[in-house]
């Protein structure tokens, strides 16, 4: 576990010694605040229909989901095939550490980062409370879905970098990857065929992401992210010991 935790503390400090931490959690917060204004905007507006600002900004429009298939890949692209390209790799591997802590200690400073991300807009729904009544409870299993959703995302990104030459590629397999999970939210609405619909439905992280917002905390929803993040942090590990027996 110690040998985890220093690789998570590397991760983490080498995105902050570089511009990129700034940059993806000034931008996330810069563009996350300006969908927020507008969804206060839009529902304060006479004849809006009613509905709790924070169910809007956990999941409940496309930019959400743009902008989770856009952080993850930049959080994730280097955690793998920039120390390939740079030949880091090989001194990592031969370090006195398995290949599953290696696995976990990049994982857990990415979420670190996500997190960290993801922490200041916390101030959104402390500003509602100046101002109307906030139903603590949906606000928090909404953070709750939001990290789930995370486990899972981050997993995926750190998969895909770990099997790309270059970062380049690691970010838009990630992308493609992530692209398809949200694109099953639209099959789950054109899709009828009884076998097919409810398979679609417990896979869809629109409907996933609603739930949690509502305050409703599905088990189902909750088995699935952490399934997926499971086989991806399995796939990241075989592709590390694809690359230690090569």
């Amino acid at each position: 576990m110690r040998a985890v935790m220093a690789i998570a503390r590397k991760e983490l400090t080498s995105y902050f010694f570089a511009p990129m931490a700034y940059i993806v959690i000034a931008a996330f917060l810069l563009m996350n605040g300006f969908i927020f204004s507008v969804i206060l905007a839009a529902l304060s507006q006479p004849g809006a229909f009613s509905a709790q600002p924070m169910l809007l900004f956990f999941g409940g429009t496309t930019f959400f989901w743009i902008f989770m298939i856009v952080m993850t890949p930049v959080i994730t692209m280097k955690l793998g095939a920039e120390e390939r390209k740079t030949g880091t790799i090989e001194t990592l591997m031969t370090a006195p550490v398995s290949d599953l802590e290696v696995v976990l200690g990049k994982y857990l400073g990415a979420m670190a980062l996500y997190v960290a991300a993801w922490l200041p807009t916390v101030l959104y729904a402390w500003v509602l409370t100046a101002y109307s009544k906030v139903d603590v409870g949906p606000v928090i299993s909404g953070y709750l879905g939001v990290l789930l959703v995370g486990l899972f995302f981050i997993a995926i990104g750190l998969f895909t970098s770990l099997v790309s030459k270059n970062q380049v590629v690691a970010a838009m397999l990630c992308f493609a990857i992530l692209l398809v999970l949200i694109l099953i939210s639209i099959l789950t609405f054109l899709v009828t065929d009884p076998f097919w619909k409810p398979i679609l439905q417990y896979v869809d992280l629109w409907s996933i992401m609603q739930g949690f917002a509502k305050g409703v905390v599905d088990s189902r929803s909750v088995v699935y992210c952490l399934s997926g993040t499971a086989l991806f942090l399995a796939l990241g590990y075989q592709a590390m010991q694809t690359r230690r027996w090569r």
